[in-house]
């Protein structure tokens, strides 16, 4: 017996690659698909929730694979620079958050997530200086209070931070850096015993709550803690999340090891399927072939990657091997919104300018399974979401028919993908519950969040002008590096 029907709608299904829209009754029963049938052919019981699905499009529920909701609270206050110079920005606004800054921080960007389609999503979460069970718990709170679909992904890192960047004393100069970045983190076995207490907490206590370890990026973390996280992720079967030769710099600084980073990692035994890697942008073909060798994931962030000026993704050459790709948007404060869809479409064109021939672009059918199901197989949830079918989880957008953009509606998916904003979601289901109508949160008042989140914000951005001040100061360095490692390219 169904717990909930969704009548006559139009369900936009993946079947071979083709996305293939057709009329469905869904029935849904402990948060799951259990029968799509003809319109008509699953008689309501007299408990049945019924949700009547004529002009409506039913699409799986979007998956990003790559956020960080501490920047939520701090969105859009870091300038347009690259990577190494608007880290300087961003981490000086997020340092010594409270709980309650990082639950409001998590539910602004569960809102919007919600509000623009996407029902699950990795948060990748950063608490500086140091990671901090309350903090982390607050934030999964805020994804348990709204009803959203998270894998939490705790960001670990032992290495200080001017130790990650292949700074030479002729990049420095004469500028006076004296103490920036050599603050030592917690050791890796505090932060380990961390991470692992929150995991306790929170795996398996909600079918909506998932856990993964989160180095921040091999760069960042010494092969002790590598190793401390290679080896829990075994013990409790959790994916390892992080990010991966994002830029020019990083990959300098991989380069010291021998075989580099992949072959570093690798060794540790961080390469396999339940690894995923957020940006991969500065590979070369042995690196790509090493990780489709490997099986593991990864996460492409066109929207971030350009507005960093970071680099091409070789998406075309990862798709080619047979990698697993999904897509994130990354940071609301390098991107600057939570929007999926908007990711999806960048996906789906931006490769078009650097690969050569219409055959081999990208296109929107494919955008819109790495924003579903190859999300969803990146982040280890392949059998939970990310398709309409029986037996998984029903997360379901619905679209309506009559959003501008699908009038007339001529090929589904490319309408979808490439409109972007302009269609209009009618409601969003999470485990079969809607949790967001008309753009508005089912479970919580977003207007009062809103308004604590106006006031954090203000507080938060007043408090840290020593730490502004200081990336400024660090902005000659960085960009003498940046310039030396560019012309040592090109030589």
């Amino acid at each position: 017996m169904a717990e909930r029907l969704i009548r006559a709608i139009d369900c936009l299904i993946e079947e071979g690659g083709q996305w293939q829209l057709r009329p469905h009754d869904i029935a849904i029963a402990a948060g799951r698909i259990t029968a799509l049938a003809a319109p008509g052919s699953i008689a309501p019981s007299d408990n049945d929730n019924v949700i009547d699905g004529r002009g409506l499009i039913a699409v799986p529920g979007l998956v990003n694979a790559h956020f960080h909701s501490p920047d939520t609270l701090i969105r859009s206050s870091a300038p347009l620079l690259p990577l190494e110079l608007w880290s300087l920005h961003s981490a000086a606004g997020r340092e010594r958050r409270s709980p309650r800054e990082a639950y409001v921080s998590a539910m602004l960007g569960a809102i919007e997530m919600l509000a623009s389609g996407t029902t699950t999503v990795l948060d990748h979460i950063r608490v500086s200086p140091d990671i901090d069970g309350p903090v982390l718990d607050a934030a999964a709170s805020a994804y348990r209070d709204i009803g959203m679909r998270v894998v939490m992904a705790p960001i670990l890192a032992d290495i200080p931070v001017a130790e990650t960047l292949p700074l030479t004393p002729t990049d420095i100069g004469g500028d006076d850096i004296a103490g920036w970045g050599r603050r030592r983190p917690l050791p890796a076995g505090d932060q380990m015993a961390i991470a692992d207490g929150f995991i306790a907490r929170w795996q398996g206590k909600s079918d909506r709550i998932h856990c993964a370890l989160g180095p921040s990026a091999p760069q960042r973390c010494s092969d002790d803690l590598l190793d401390r996280i290679a080896a829990l992720a075994r013990h409790r079967k959790l994916p390892v999340h992080m990010h991966l030769l994002e830029t020019e710099a990083q990959r300098a600084i991989g380069d010291r090891h021998p075989g580099g980073t992949l072959a570093r990692l690798g060794e540790i035994g961080l390469m396999g399927p339940r690894t995923s890697f957020a940006h991969a942008i500065w590979l070369g073909d042995a690196d790509l072939d090493r990780l489709a060798d490997a099986g593991a994931g990864i996460v492409h962030n066109p929207v971030s990657n350009a507005r960093l000026g970071s680099g091409f993704c070789p998406l075309h050459g990862m798709l080619a091997r047979g990698i697993r790709v999904g897509l994130g948007t990354d940071s609301c404060c390098c991107n600057d919104s939570a929007n999926l869809l908007e990711t999806t479409k960048w996906a789906a064109l931006l490769g078009n300018l650097v690969t050569a021939g219409p055959e081999r672009w990208t296109g929107p059918a494919r955008a819109l399974h790495l924003a579903t199901a190859g999300s969803a197989d990146v982040i280890g949830l392949k059998l939970v979401t990310g398709r309409i079918a029986p037996g998984l989880a029903a997360d379901l957008t619905l679209i309506r028919h009559d959003s501008p953009a699908l009038v007339p509606l001529l090929d589904p998916a490319r309408q979808i993908v490439l409109s972007g904003a302009s269609i209009v979601i009618d409601q969003v289901l999470v485990a079969g519950e809607t949790v967001m109508q008309a753009g508005r949160a089912s479970r919580i008042d977003q207007t009062a969040i809103w308004a604590e989140a106006r006031e954090l914000a203000a507080a938060r951005l007043s408090d840290t002008e020593a730490d502004y001040a200081m990336a400024a100061r660090m902005a000659g360095p960085i960009t003498r590096m940046r310039q030396r490692l560019a012309k040592e390219r090109a030589e």
